[in-house]
Formats: structure tokens, C-alpha cells, sequence
């Protein structure tokens, strides 16, 4: 696994990727957590250009900017995201033996017994913890 570049965290610390990266191997890229708070992270950046465009651009102006801002760049790339992580927990849940456990955590993809995320069709427990839900 390769460690990625200062520009591939800075995309990464505001999830503006349209796709995993080739790195994200042994852990998820999309949570429900990293999704919430990069969209909290780029709302914030917005709200700051926001208060610092106000001085030059009239206040109609300023709020149209800042809700098209909201909406492109806060909250619709929050929601792709969430349909995208959404879209990979159906594939574990459909696809492994993790997926029909009781101790599986859809909400972050995580094993609750081995404290460990599931990423591939081997069980983290390797099926000795596996209970049906």
C-alpha cells in the first residue's frame, strides 16, 4: 500500500473524490462519519468565503452565491457519497457472510466482535464469531 501525496489528502480531508482511491485497501473510504464531516468541513470553508465575499458583492448576490455553494459544493456531494457507501454496505450485506451477522454495524461496515471494518468476503472473525441476526 502506497501512502498518498499532500494533494491526494487534501482531497481526501474534504472527500472530493469521485471514487475510492487505489490505496483505500484495508479499510473503507466512505463512512457515515468521514461523509458528515467533510460535509461539515466544506459547509464551513463556505460560510468563511461567504463572510469574506460579503464586503464586496451585494447582499442578494452574496446569498445566491452562498446557497448554490451550499448546495454544490456542501450538500450534494454528501449525499452522492452517502449513495455510494449506501450502495457498498448492500454488496457486504448481500455478498458476504458478514452481511447477515448480528454483529455487524452497517453504519460504519464494522465487525463489533474483532473491532475491525469488513471490507472482503473473508469474515475478520474467519466465521468462528459469526451468529445469525
Amino acid at each position: 500500500m502506497r501512502e498518498p501525496s499532500n494533494g491526494e489528502k487534501l482531497l481526501d480531508l474534504f472527500l472530493l473524490r469521485t471514487r475510492e482511491p487505489e490505496y483505500a485497501i484495508d479499510q473503507p473510504f466512505y463512512t457515515t462519519g468521514s461523509i458528515v464531516a467533510a460535509a461539515l468541513m466544506r459547509i464551513a470553508l463556505i460560510a468563511v468565503v461567504t463572510m469574506a465575499l460579503k464586503s464586496y458583492v451585494s447582499s442578494s448576490t452574496t446569498w445566491w452565491i452562498a446557497m448554490i455553494g451550499l448546495w454544490g459544493l456542501g450538500v450534494y456531494p454528501a449525499w452522492l457519497q452517502y449513495d455510494k457507501y449506501h450502495e457498498r454496505v448492500e454488496t457486504i450485506t448481500d455478498g458476504t457472510l458478514c452481511g447477515t451477522c448480528r454483529h455487524f454495524n452497517r453504519t460504519n461496515q464494522l465487525c463489533m466482535i474483532m473491532d475491525e471494518h469488513v471490507t472482503s468476503t473473508t469474515p475478520p472473525c474467519e466465521g468462528e464469531g459469526w451468529e445469525p441476526a
